[in-house]
Order: C-alpha cells, then sequence, then structure tokens
C-alpha cells in the first residue's frame, strides 16, 4: 500500500513538473511573463534602427 502510493506521488511531481514548465514556456512566448536575464543586447536593436533612414534612388525608405 505505502509502495503504491509512493509511486503514484512520484508520477505526480513528474506530471506537474512537465505541466508547469509547459505553462511557463507558453506564457513565456505570449509575452505575459519575462525573465531579468533574457533580453536583446542593445547592439542588435541598434542595427536594426541603423537601416531605417536608408536611401533608394530618390525615395527615403523609413
Amino acid at each position: 500500500m505505502i509502495r503504491y502510493v509512493g509511486s503514484r506521488f512520484i508520477w505526480f511531481l513528474i506530471g506537474s513538473s512537465i505541466f508547469a514548465t509547459f505553462i511557463g514556456y507558453a506564457m513565456f512566448k505570449a509575452g505575459l511573463i519575462s525573465f531579468p536575464g533574457i533580453h536583446q543586447s542593445q547592439s542588435a536593436l541598434d542595427s536594426k534602427d541603423r537601416n531605417r533612414n536608408r536611401r533608394v534612388g530618390r525615395i527615403r525608405v523609413t
């Protein structure tokens, strides 16, 4: 009896961990939660903005 309850508890811990990981990943991808260590570097953001004001012929692409 104790063995049965112990094995069920272990499987409950494993299943709930997988479920919590999935929910956390879905919320992170949806932008509902964010972590302070995970962000784009400022140089990557600047390189996107640097190409905004280039000229193509007589037309300025913004």
